[in-house]
């Protein structure tokens, strides 16, 4: 728990700092940063975008990892003690090989480019409000139609956006079915078990604590980043809409820790 705390409010001081908006048009989204009133100047904001990318990337990682340990715990398995002594740094090195992922596929397989830039000014200038020496972007473009009709894919993307779909899927698979063996356990703990009544509402408690912390993540970072991924595949066009998982994102580290508390 100190560790996804120091984590979500590094997290959160990132978010201030870039101040990035999520953006999708058509077959690309986008992470832009507008650069006006900005500490850093465009190539230390670009950086800070890709790191801002591994974080939620990492933030993935955290998930599987909090649910995996739940579920040792509350089922006493032998894998427990991997989460004492030096094997914990193992488990805690898990978060940073994610976000180290999401920060190159950000930095080097959706970095600008000429064609993805022409694609998208005019766009971001109608909405955003932002002429394009305004801002810098990080984004998949999966294809662009050409002047003949035909269609060029954009290799670097296609296999950035594969990246970001194969980290999404498999946290929230992590996520539901640990979150499912954890509530299964708890179920059966509590039904079988001839403890006090202290104890049985301390497990309900518990329980609903982890029903929620289930839904938190899945509701605010999974999900909208799924969907996003699932409309640049589909070629919907999301405009403003986009700015929903911004928000999501923003307020995920306030509500995170409610269950505990």
């Amino acid at each position: 728990m100190i560790y996804i705390s120091v984590f979500e409010i590094l997290y959160s001081i990132l978010d201030v700092i870039v101040a990035p908006e999520n953006f999708s048009h058509g077959p690309t989204f986008l992470m832009i940063v507008g650069t006006k009133d900005k500490l850093f100047g465009p190539e230390g904001l670009t950086i800070l975008n890709s790191i801002y990318w591994g974080c939620f990337g990492a933030s993935m990682a955290i998930f599987d990892v909090h649910f995996v340990y739940r579920w040792l715990a509350v089922s006493e398995n032998p894998l427990l003690k991997t989460f004492s002594g030096w094997t914990i740094w193992i488990w805690f090195s898990v978060p940073l090989w994610y976000g180290l992922t999401w920060v190159f596929t950000g930095y080097f397989l959706s970095a600008p480019t000429e064609s993805k830039s022409e694609f998208i000014r005019d766009s971001i200038k109608e909405i955003f409000q932002l002429e394009f020496d305004e801002y810098i972007y990080l984004g998949p473009y999966l294809y662009q139609r050409m002047e003949d009709g035909s269609l060029h894919v954009h290799l670097p993307s296609l296999l950035g956006l594969g990246i970001i779909t194969i980290t999404i899927v498999s946290s929230i698979i992590i996520v539901v079915v640990f979150g499912y063996l954890c509530y299964n356990r708890i179920s059966r703990l509590v039904a079988t078990t001839s403890a006090s009544a202290k104890f049985l509402k301390l497990q309900r408690q518990l329980f609903y604590a982890l029903v929620i912390q289930t839904l938190i993540p899945f509701v605010l970072m999974h999900m909208p980043g799924a969907i996003m991924v699932a409309f640049v595949l589909l070629n919907i066009d999301l405009g403003i809409y986009s700015a929903v998982l911004s928000m999501t994102i923003a307020i995920y580290p306030a509500i995170d820790p409610i269950p505990t508390l």
